[in-house]
């Protein structure tokens, strides 16, 4: 049932007093909508990732998590990965990674990264010395990046990641490797 075809129940029930099925006209709508979702995906809508790092000096141990949402801001998976010892520049690039694999391997073509870390966001962007230790790190970041048709880098407020820095958390707990959750939706 075309959305024409719900203002035409519509008006039907306005100017005739004819009554329709009040389901109907509901699962036409939903139908409209996971319709419209399908193709602002295929118009290449971005997808967006959040990201962040934890490192835990007592222990010296590295972890790092990420949470997808669709275009419209819903969550989609997130993530959770305990690297093992690195430091922490080191652990905010490889959240980054970690989401541009997934984005890779679940076909998001176009997607946002964003990282309550300035300075990853500005070793990323900006030309980064190759004798330095997080090179490979960024090369890896250039290399995936290239691999999808858009990616943008944006810097958040801490405060605006909180949940990602919960999932961070939660990798300290997880054995080596990386977690992937999805929603029940």
């Amino acid at each position: 049932m075309a959305i024409s075809s719900i203002w035409y129940e519509r008006n039907k029930f306005v100017f005739d007093g004819v009554t329709s099925q009040p389901a109907n006209i509901v699962e036409a709508i939903k139908s409209r909508c996971r319709e419209y979702t399908k193709v602002m995906k295929k118009q290449g809508m971005a997808s967006k990732v959040n990201v962040d790092g934890s490192f835990y000096s007592q222990n010296g141990n590295a972890a790092c998590g990420g949470i997808f949402r669709d275009n419209l801001g819903r969550f989609v998976k997130d993530f959770a990965c305990n690297l093992g010892s690195y430091s922490i520049m080191h652990v905010e690039l490889w959240g980054i990674i970690k989401g541009l694999q997934i984005a890779i391997d679940n076909g998001y073509n176009r997607i946002v990264i964003e990282s309550d870390s300035m300075m990853a966001i500005n070793f990323i962007k900006e030309e980064y010395p190759r004798h330095r230790p997080c090179f490979p790190l960024l090369d890896d970041i250039n290399v995936l990046s290239r691999r999808l048709a858009y990616v943008a880098w944006k810097h958040i407020l801490h405060e605006a990641n909180n949940v990602v820095d919960i999932l961070a958390r939660k990798g300290q707990n997880l054995p080596f490797g990386h977690q992937i959750f999805y929603s029940s939706i």
